[in-house]
C-alpha cells in the first residue's frame, strides 16, 4: 500500500471527531470508545460491518461511567456517521480494512489488511482473542 499515511495516524485523526474537547488528553476509555468508532466508521465506508461493537463500548462504560461527558454525543451512529463520510471524502482510494485498532503504551495501535484478506484476518483476529479472553468473551469478561 505504498502512498497511503499510516493508518494509526488516520484513525487518531477520525477518532478525534468524537472526542468533545480534542485538546484534552482522554480518558483510556474515552481514547478506546474513539478509536472503535473510527474503526467501525472506516469499516462500514468499505461495506464491512462491525455490528457487536456496543458489546465493547459497554466494556468501556462500565470500566468508566463518566464516558459520555469526554464524547460529542451520546448517539454513536451519529458519530460513526460523521467519520463515515469524512473516511469517503479524505481517504476515497484507500480500501485496507481494519482488523483491530486500540492503544499500546499511549500509542495508537491499527492492524489492517488487504479488503480481499479481511475475512481470513478477522477469522484468525476472532481465534487469537478467544484464546486470550475465551470463546464468546468481551474484553474484560473472564468467564462466558
Amino acid at each position: 500500500m505504498i502512498g497511503h499515511p499510516k493508518m494509526s495516524g488516520i484513525i487518531k485523526e477520525l477518532a478525534f471527531l468524537s472526542l468533545r474537547n480534542s485538546h484534552a488528553i482522554p480518558s483510556s476509555e474515552a481514547a478506546h470508545a474513539a478509536l472503535l468508532f473510527a474503526q467501525v466508521a472506516w469499516n462500514r465506508e468499505l461495506g464491512h460491518d462491525m455490528p457487536d461493537y456496543r458489546e465493547l463500548l459497554n466494556v468501556f462504560l462500565r470500566s468508566n461511567p463518566n464516558l459520555w461527558s469526554e464524547l460529542r454525543s451520546r448517539d454513536t451512529e451519529e458519530m460513526i456517521e460523521i467519520m463515515r463520510k469524512a473516511k469517503k471524502q479524505r481517504y476515497p482510494m484507500d480500501r485496507r480494512v481494519i482488523v483491530v485498532s486500540g492503544m499500546r503504551e499511549q500509542n495508537v495501535h491499527v492492524e489492517w489488511c488487504k479488503e480481499e484478506d479481511y475475512f481470513q484476518a478477522s477469522e484468525l483476529a476472532k481465534k487469537s482473542h478467544e484464546s486470550k479472553y475465551g470463546c464468546g468473551c468481551a474484553i474484560g469478561k473472564r468467564q462466558c
